[in-house]
């Protein structure tokens, strides 16, 4: 059986604490149905009515607080942060400007040593050429030694056959060593154009890549044969100041 929180034993008798005044609770709405009771009833109306301007106060509090804070921001950003904003600004205003002037000197220098390198590479083509011909002339020479074996003496014969292997090493070792490295710096310069040729706003090398993006299409197309393409590609290149 439930009672009323509010039923309160006292010296001869009992009392509600909702009115304050005595109360019988066998006679009334204590025991049991007290949520009937209208003195019960109307204490949790007021009770409700009050938590709800408590709420609404402490919201208003809770606005005035935001405001409060909000101004405060507001004059520290001015006083204080403000200035280490500025100072942030003015630093990475300098360092893209730096980046700028940065990108600039490499995109120029990148055309500049590949005009160079365009022009300079037919002397490291032509000493391979000729180490290879020389390469060809001692393997010549070597099939020649074999059909005259019989011929001579197998002393002069081995002695013969010493050098032109030692001579046919050496230049087959120098031109795998002049290959590697010509094909390295070939490799890394284009890359380098690649990249510029990419993301230049150079007029120039805009119209070049508009114009190779042409010429890739009409190999897919079947307009043109490979050595055309690689011909007409390397004189859109050479262009380029």
């Amino acid at each position: 059986m439930s009672v009323c929180p509010a039923l309160r034993r006292v010296e001869g008798g009992f009392i509600c604490n909702y009115s304050g005044k005595p109360v019988n609770p066998f006679d009334w709405y204590c025991i049991g149905n007290y949520a009937e009771c209208p003195v019960y009833i109307r204490f949790k109306s007021q009770q409700t009515t009050q938590t709800v301007q408590q709420q609404q106060q402490a919201q208003q509090a809770v606005q005035v607080v935001q405001l409060s804070s909000v101004e405060r921001v507001e004059t520290d950003f001015d006083k204080a942060i403000k200035p280490v904003v500025d100072n942030l600004f003015m630093k990475y205003d300098e360092v893209v400007k730096k980046l700028d002037e940065s990108w600039q000197s490499y995109e120029s220098s990148v055309l500049n040593f590949r005009r160079q390198w365009e022009a300079e590479k037919m002397i490291l083509k032509r000493s391979i050429d000729l180490l290879a011909s020389s390469i060809s002339n001692y393997e010549k020479a070597l099939r020649e030694l074999e059909l005259k074996r019989d011929l001579m003496p197998e002393e002069q014969y081995a002695k013969t056959r010493q050098e032109i292997e030692e001579k046919l090493g050496a230049l087959k070792a120098v031109l795998e060593d002049v290959e590697r490295r010509y094909s390295s710096i070939e490799e890394i310069i284009n890359q380098h154009f690649k990249r510029v040729l990419a993301t230049s706003t150079n007029a120039e090398v805009i119209n070049l890549r508009v114009s190779l993006s042409r010429l890739d299409e009409m190999l897919k197309e079947g307009k043109i044969s490979r050595e055309a393409y690689e011909r007409l590609k390397k004189e859109l290149e050479g262009v380029v100041p």
